[in-house]
């Protein structure tokens, strides 16, 4: 009887562990769906905490940008209303003066001649702003096609020679100036180099020479426009490619644009534009550019 009773005992435990390990691994397997779904919850919520953080630096980088144009646009509006007064008040003076009839010949060339310049000026400030909020906000348009470097430079030192003689300096291009493929924006390139030489022109002193050379390196072309001027000084050089800051001496000719200008079109062509000079030996302007062949 003693025996029936431990069998059955036996029996009642037995089933109770059965049971208790059916549990156990229903548990187990509960656990194991919480922790799965736990951890795709993790996972969407990471998911979610990205986008979210990807959106709040789109945000910034726009609040940014709008900041940035928002500021280039003031700058724009004070040059164009500090700058283009001079010369629309010459334009509206030499008018009256054309509308006289009894003005004689040669003042009536004389004064027409004024009025042409002025407006001359006022396209190419215009032109130069609108250049500095396009860079400013990425929109530098630019038609790229194969050109030589060399008619660039050849083309550039023959609209100058004029400007330079009235000035009495001496404008030379090397005897053999680089002759390298590139692919770039004629347009814009000439456009440059002829910041790079009016810039050198306008801060010679009569008597002086401004030169422009190049040679050609694996991969790239340079050029060099170097002037006998007085030479910037070291402070100087780091803020000359700013937008509207003058360098050497707070010359007041001119908005202060050429040299952002000639940078941005360097950069936007895959090239690089900086400046060495020594005071009292003149400075040189260097760009450099890939070569396609």
């Amino acid at each position: 009887m003693l025996y029936v009773a431990v069998v059955g005992v036996f029996v009642v435990v037995a089933e109770a562990l059965r049971r208790s390990r059916a549990q156990g691994k229903q548990h187990v397997w509960e656990l194991q769906r919480l922790n799965a779904n736990l951890e795709q919850e993790v996972e969407e919520a990471q998911a979610l905490s990205d986008d979210l953080s990807h959106a709040n630096d789109a945000l910034e980088h726009a609040r940014k940008t709008a900041e940035r144009l928002s500021q280039a646009c003031e700058e724009v509006l004070a040059a164009v209303a500090h700058d283009l007064r001079n010369p629309l008040n010459l334009v509206s003076m030499t008018t009256q003066l054309l509308m006289k009839p009894d003005l004689a010949s040669e003042r009536r060339k004389a004064v027409f001649a004024i009025n042409v310049r002025a407006v001359q000026r006022m396209n190419r400030l215009i032109g130069d702003l609108l250049d500095v909020v396009r860079m400013e906000a990425g929109r530098l348009s630019l038609n790229f096609g194969s050109c030589d470097i060399a008619d660039v430079l050849v083309e550039t030192m023959e609209s100058f020679q004029t400007c330079a003689k009235e000035q009495g300096l001496s404008l030379a291009l090397s005897p053999e100036p680089p002759s390298a493929i590139i692919q770039a924006d004629k347009e814009r390139l000439l456009q440059m180099i002829d910041n790079l030489v009016g810039n050198a022109l306008k801060f010679t002193p009569r008597g002086g020479c401004v030169s422009v050379g190049g040679y050609v390196e694996p991969g790239e072309v340079r050029v060099i426009v170097a002037d006998t001027g007085p030479g910037i000084p070291e402070e100087q050089r780091e803020r000359l490619f700013d937008r509207f800051w003058q360098a050497r001496g707070a010359d007041s000719r001119g908005l202060g644009l050429g040299l952002h200008i000639a940078k941005g079109i360097a950069e936007a062509h895959g090239g690089r534009l900086w400046v060495e000079s020594t005071i009292g030996s003149g400075s040189s302007f260097h760009f450099a550019m890939p070569v396609i062949r």
